[in-house]
């Protein structure tokens, strides 16, 4: 495996002239030079505050060109980076700096006032514009000094030539990620820079990108998915990066695909669900369509077609569409698979760093996230792992040291022969491929006996109903479904909340279930469902 800072420092010397980072809603273009120049002063300020290589840096923002350069001058410091989602609260946070022991916080201007005026335990600098913020100890003397420090050091100014890191340590901290907290409170996540190293050595066999290729990272920075496959292997290859600095609604995304035209991409499902819904399904449900579909030569034609649509939706120069996070909708993945649409899905956990099982479109299996990725083993525990499903487990170089000062979720999570248990069910087939079936922690007992995967009927309602979101539930031994609407849905196809026929819903739901697994009933909720930020259902909030 590469040292990655000096694969860095390479990228910087060989493609100094030629654009790296663009913020794709303001169009402001930064140069691999531009980005090796920021890197340098704020390597100058850490050094000005007394920040030493080991301590942690916590990074709070959006995904911004800012975002990426402060990332990198973390990593390149030898400092700890600490990415923070932005939709934590305010309250979520502070505990988290706190809890981290973070130095110094790049951050939204909107948390200049986390702490009380005077009280702000570390240095804050706001990400938006790389300024000092107040309230906090930081001030414009720091300011003055790292400047004055750059020319000092840096009197002909920073060329690179004289541009020079230090190589890291494979089994030290690079990267303190906390998870998102589905089931109850975050966990600090450890990974070394192995975790990152053997990360990267997989992206390059799976994505043989090149100096100057377009890319368009639409996933959260923040996110280990999106941070390493997206963005840092991207940065090490020489690409240029269009970052979305907004909320990847259908509309924006479709436009940038048209003047990017990407050559991979990175994304979550539901992207992809609402392209599908925007371009294909529209085709697929004219009269005259579902007719012609049922002639196998015009089948195929039909398929030719929808695959066009869909490949030029997203700028027509995609090898390869990467989906992770989540499951894809079934009915969705069947006409992907049907149309030969370059598409593949990965397992992963931020645990890992985040790979775990992956496959090329071209070797893609229905159902399936493929095998075990360089560097890590993967197998079921069960009796029979290819027809019973048992907790998926995996270890290997991505493995995390640990959860920052919590043994003993450690101690529950890796066991004593290095397995780490992912919390998820699967079973495994012949040949290697994974098979999800859900959550350890959601799985429910039927009255007869039989595992109840509760994501298997929530797909279905979403499926095959006009709920948006499902959580299923067990109410004395019988399934209920727990669902939600949109008042957008609602108002698009003419109903009101209490209109709906749940019980008429439930039935058509049931088609597509099997006996064990039928729902009881439909409960409407008013409101959404409580979401970590990484966007997942706090389901141990409902019963």
């Amino acid at each position: 495996m590469h040292s990655i800072v000096k694969q860095l420092e390479t990228v910087f010397r060989e493609q100094w002239d030629s654009d790296a980072l663009t913020d794709y809603s303001s169009g402001v273009t930064y140069k691999y030079g531009d980005v090796a120049i920021r890197i340098c002063y704020f390597h100058m300020l850490f050094e000005s505050l007394g920040i030493k290589p080991g301590d942690k840096v916590a990074i709070c923002g959006k995904n911004s060109c800012n975002w990426a350069i402060s990332m990198l001058a973390i990593l390149t410091y030898h400092a700890v980076a600490v990415p923070l989602l932005p939709d934590y609260s305010k309250q979520q946070l502070k505990m988290l700096c706190e809890h981290c022991g973070a130095k110094f916080m790049i951050a939204s201007h909107r948390l200049a006032n986390l702490w009380p005026e005077g009280e702000c335990p570390m240095y804050m600098i706001d990400v938006e514009d790389l300024l000092a913020m107040t309230p906090s100890r930081f001030t414009d003397d720091v300011e003055d000094k790292a400047l004055a420090l750059f020319a000092k050091r840096y009197p002909n100014g920073f060329t690179k030539d004289i541009l020079h890191y230090k190589e890291e340590q494979p089994d030290d901290l690079m990267i303190l990620s906390y998870t998102s907290g589905s089931t109850g409170n975050p966990k600090g996540v450890m990974l070394p820079w192995r975790s990152l190293q053997s990360n990267m050595q997989f992206a390059e066999g799976a994505f043989p990108r090149e100096s100057g290729q377009r890319l368009f990272l639409i996933l959260p920075l923040a996110h280990m998915y999106g941070y390493a496959l997206d963005f840092l292997h991207g940065i090490l290859k020489g690409a240029h990066l269009f970052i979305l600095t907004q909320s990847p609604v259908p509309q924006v995304v479709l436009k940038a695909f048209d003047e990017i035209k990407p050559a991979y991409l990175l994304s979550v499902p539901l992207v992809l669900e609402k392209i599908f819904n925007i371009r294909v399904i529209p085709i697929l449900q004219k009269p005259f369509v579902k007719v012609m579909m049922k002639v196998p030569v015009v089948r195929i034609l039909m398929y030719q077609r929808i695959r066009h649509q869909l490949m030029k939706a997203l700028g027509g120069n995609i090898y390869e569409v990467m989906m992770g996070g989540a499951a894809l909708n079934k009915e969705i993945e069947k006409i992907l698979h049907k149309i030969k649409f370059p598409f593949t899905i990965g397992y992963g956990m931020t645990e890992c760093g985040p790979m775990i099982t992956y496959s090329d479109w071209k070797e893609h299996r229905l159902g399936s996230c493929g095998k075990a990725v360089v560097n890590m083993e993967v197998k079921v525990n069960s009796n029979d792992p290819q027809h019973e499903p048992g907790e998926i487990v995996t270890r290997g170089i991505n493995s995390m040291l640990g959860y920052y000062k919590n043994a003993d979720a450690t101690a529950a999570t890796i066991d004593e022969n290095g397995w780490l248990h992912t919390g998820d069910l699967g079973t495994i087939d012949q040949d290697g491929f994974i098979y999800v079936r859900g959550r350890k922690k959601n799985m429910l007992l039927g009255s007869n006996g039989q595992n109840i995967y509760p994501e298997e009927a929530e797909e279905q309602v979403v499926s095959y109903s006009i709920f948006e979101e499902c959580v299923v539930v067990q109410r004395q031994k019988k399934l209920v479904g727990l669902v939600y609407v949109s008042d957008a849905v609602l108002q698009k196809i003419g109903k009101k909340r209490e209109e709906l026929d749940l019980e008429a819903i439930r039935k058509e739901v049931n088609l597509h279930l099997p006996n064990y697994c039928q729902l009881s009933m439909l409960e409407q909720r008013t409101e959404e469902f409580q979401k970590t930020p990484k966007k997942s259902i706090r389901r141990y909030l409902y019963q």
